[in-house]
Formats: C-alpha cells, structure tokens, sequence
C-alpha cells in the first residue's frame, strides 16, 4: 500500500509555533517535489487506555476501542507511511496530553511487534522525525522526556526516531515566525527527509 509521508501537529490550539513547524516541514517536502498529509492531532479525541492488557490476546492485538474512536486510522497512517513527523510543544518537560494519550493508546502495537502479528513485524524499518519546541529557554533535560516517548513508541511500528529539532524560548505565538534561520532548518530537514525516501528506493 503507497502512502505519503505523515506529518501531525500535537499541539492543542492552532497557528502557534509547533503548528508552524509542521508547516515548514512540509513546505521542504514540496521543495524537493514531494507531498505529505498533515494530521492535527490537537483537534482530535480519543479514548485513553485503560490498561485492561486485552491487546495481548485479541485478534492482531487490536485494542478494544479500534472501531469506537479514530485512533486505530491514525497508527495505520504511521504503518505505511515512509516516513512521519510530529511537532509538538512542551509542556512540563513532556509532550502534550494529547499526544501522550495517543502514544499510550499504542500498546496494542507493542503487543503486536512482541507477538506474531504481522501487522508490526512484517514492517520495514522507515524513519520518523520530530520538532519540539519549548517556550523555557534553559533546561539540561528539557526535551529529553518526549524524545524517550516518541523514540520508544514509534518503534513499535519500527519507525526509527531520528535526533529530533529542539528550540527553547518559543513562546509567544509568533516567536519562531520570527527567526529565519530556525525556520530554514526545518524547511531543509523536510527536504532532505524526503530525499533520503527516494535514495532508498533506488
């Protein structure tokens, strides 16, 4: 099954930084003749997981919400996409709660990829890619939080996660409209995201 690339904004309102950034990347994508589709998780809901393991011995490991809310959809867009991004904000040192619960929504998948399911393990190995931005402007750890999460969540659809793009002190709406050269390295990363796709079809 074709797909394009995934690219979802996390963020829990509209046109701030992190929307922003999913925007760039994907104007790098078109830069280099490619094309993605853009999921807002943040306007989205679902259901939570509510840790009853059923996953582990249902058909395909399918959560018991699969056909009751949208989330099944999305985690089969990160399935056959070659490659997805996500953009997100942070709050707390970690992702917002709407991409934390999509995220703990997944362990059907990691019972999958565990398992004999050949939903997970008949996959091959493709590359995620992230932005995250953070209104703090210090902070050793301030990232490290929601990479750990994306990093380990996406491998259960053995998505790699690469080194994500971190910015600190973006907070007000505009701030990373704002700097030029911030915005450029998104819009390259896009680019050169999907030049990496087409190298490896060759």
């Amino acid at each position: 099954m074709n797909q394009l690339p995934v690219i979802f904004k996390c963020s829990h309102h509209r046109k701030g930084n992190s929307d922003l950034a999913a925007d760039l990347f994907l104007k790098g994508i078109r830069s280099a003749g490619g094309d993605a589709e853009i999921i807002t998780l943040g306007d989205m809901d679902f259901r939570h997981c509510i840790g009853c393991l059923k996953c582990r011995t249902a058909e395909n490991n399918l959560c018991i919400f699969a056909e009751k809310d949208g989330a099944q959809e999305l985690y089969k867009k990160i399935i056959f996409a070659p490659f997805s991004f996500f953009s997100a904000p942070i709050y707390f040192y970690h992702l917002p709660s709407r991409l934390k619960t999509f995220i703990d929504r997944g362990q059907w998948a990691f019972e999958a990829s565990t398992g004999k399911s050949g939903i997970i393990t008949d996959l091959p190995a493709r590359p995620a890619y992230a932005c995250l931005v953070a209104g703090r402007p210090k902070g050793d750890k301030l990232f490290e939080g929601a990479e750990l999460s994306l990093k380990f969540f996406l491998r259960f659809f053995k998505a790699e996660l690469q080194p994500a793009l971190t910015f600190r002190g973006i907070d007000e709406p505009q701030d990373l409209h704002k700097q030029i050269e911030k915005c450029a390295t998104i819009s390259r990363a896009g680019k050169q995201a999907w030049h990496r796709m087409i190298n490896n079809d060759r």
